[in-house]
């Protein structure tokens, strides 16, 4: 029986998507994180020990590749694991402090699996993130003239947070409508 745990870190979440991408080992899922390190260091004794808890919740299977010396455990994804790194990856996050890091990796796995599925999950971001300022603002606009300057800063510190993601989201989802090439320039858009 699998165990049970209501969500997965980041760093799992990241190692279940490269071994998504294609079977791996060890060894060469290190050297695959190195694209996500800005976003998401893992240790690469982590690496190991990520992998036997998503073994354990039955998210990835090993096989030992015995052709190789030493034999190498070489891993897939499971059915529950793609569904859940699926469902996980269309769910917008909810807290600005997580687009610093599950938002960007999510963002990394649907950039290389489809930029209309990347512009969606921007999309659906930057619809969580309105919402998230709006209530910042009923918050700010329901602070009572006896309220302390401390939850007045606080406050206004969020939605300052929260409009400059906005504005980071907004960016992020036209530069990608425009796809720029990788010399930098914007590709050159056809008309009928």
């Amino acid at each position: 029986m699998p165990k049970t745990k209501t969500s997965l870190t980041p760093s799992e979440y990241a190692i279940l998507g490269l071994i998504r991408e294609r079977p791996t080992y060890g060894y060469e899922l290190k050297k695959q994180l190195r694209q996500l390190e800005r976003v998401c260091p893992i240790e690469p004794a982590m690496v190991y020990a990520i992998l036997r808890s998503l073994a354990g919740f039955e998210l990835i299977d090993g096989t030992v590749d015995d052709s190789s010396q030493p034999p190498k455990s070489v891993y897939t994804v499971t059915e529950e694991g793609d569904a859940q790194f699926q469902r996980w990856l269309r769910r917008p996050v909810g807290r600005i402090r997580e687009t610093r890091l599950d938002f960007l990796i999510k963002l990394y796995f649907a950039l290389r699996e489809d930029h209309a599925l990347a512009r969606q999950i921007l999309a659906a971001q930057l619809e969580a993130m309105r919402d998230y300022a709006a209530a910042i603002e009923r918050e700010r606009d329901d602070l009572g003239a006896d309220a302390d300057d401390f939850d007045r800063i606080v406050t206004e510190s969020r939605l300052s947070a929260a409009r400059i993601t906005l504005e980071w989201l907004e960016k992020s989802l036209e530069d990608l409508s425009g796809r720029r090439t990788t010399s930098g320039r914007r590709a050159a858009k056809t008309s009928v």
